[in-house]
């Protein structure tokens, strides 16, 4: 049994044993029997509202394991780091806030069991029970175009900080061009599995055509290498913006598109 496995157990345990825990719920890999050796844990745990304010965060998650760092990071998670090096994630919520769930879209669990360890007055389940099974239709209008204008919006920003001269910044923001160019191409192959991450488990994904052509939209801090990342970048969300806006008769800025293109193809460093 993996490390994991045995911490993900000592939580029900404690969730069990303490009377003002009311639900807790396991999400990440192992709710999706998708945890290896090298998987976080992660949990939002629902106490009684009125003990919420005076609970000891690093005091409670030290009941799984002995924990070598403990913060809250930004994001707001309480965020464990074990002697064992499993880090751990703990949202730390009111039983009255269990409602967060509902609009949860675009997660689903293998099983309510995988999902949900602790549920004292069976309000949690119920709520959890509609993010069980298969993920819902993810290609729609809505979802491509939002896509469409983000990769235009971004890929711009980019290109600006490269002619400006600011390699480093550019870079960074090469990586968040890159979450929606995967998201595109992950609606355009059918391979939504991994939406919320979607670089996550690319090498399975992904045919090795794709694989390939993603690794030349990619660069290390070089002027030279950035260039030609954002411009291979453009080339394939230009690809794939015509594939979903004729799948799904989008209305794009043609003329906006095209200039684009003579930016992009400027760009030097």
């Amino acid at each position: 049994m993996l490390q994991q496995e045995l911490m993900i157990e000592k939580v029900h345990e404690v969730c069990d044993r303490d009377d003002r825990l009311v639900s807790a719920l396991m999400y990440g890999s192992f709710a999706l029997r998708q945890g290896d050796q090298f998987s976080d844990i992660e949990f939002y745990l629902f106490f009684q509202d009125e003990v919420l304010a005076d609970l000891d965060e690093e005091t409670w998650v030290s009941q799984i394991a002995p924990v070598v760092l403990y913060y809250v990071n930004e994001f707001g998670n309480g965020t464990a780091i074990f002697e064992n090096l499993v880090r751990g994630e703990f949202h730390f919520e009111r039983a009255s806030e269990r409602g967060l769930v509902d609009a949860w879209e675009v997660i689903r669990f293998h099983s309510l069991d995988s999902a949900v360890l602790v549920d004292k007055d069976r309000q949690l389940s119920g709520r959890v029970s509609r993010l069980v099974g298969s993920l819902p239709d993810l290609d729609t209008p809505e979802r491509a175009l939002f896509l469409c204008h983000s990769l235009i919006n971004w890929t711009l920003m980019g290109a600006n900080l490269l002619k400006r001269g600011e390699y480093a910044r550019a870079e960074a923001f090469l990586a968040l061009v890159h979450g929606h160019l995967l998201r595109a191409a992950r609606l355009v192959e059918g391979k939504t599995a991994n939406w919320l991450s979607p670089s996550r488990r690319l090498e399975e994904d992904f045919t090795s055509a794709s694989y390939e052509r993603f690794k030349t939209c990619t660069a290390a801090l070089d002027a030279r290498q950035l260039m030609r990342a954002y411009r291979s970048t453009w080339e394939w969300s230009r690809e794939l913006m015509s594939e979903l806006s004729g799948r799904h008769a989008l209305a794009l800025p043609t003329t906006l598109l095209q200039t684009m293109d003579r930016h992009l193809a400027s760009v030097e460093p």
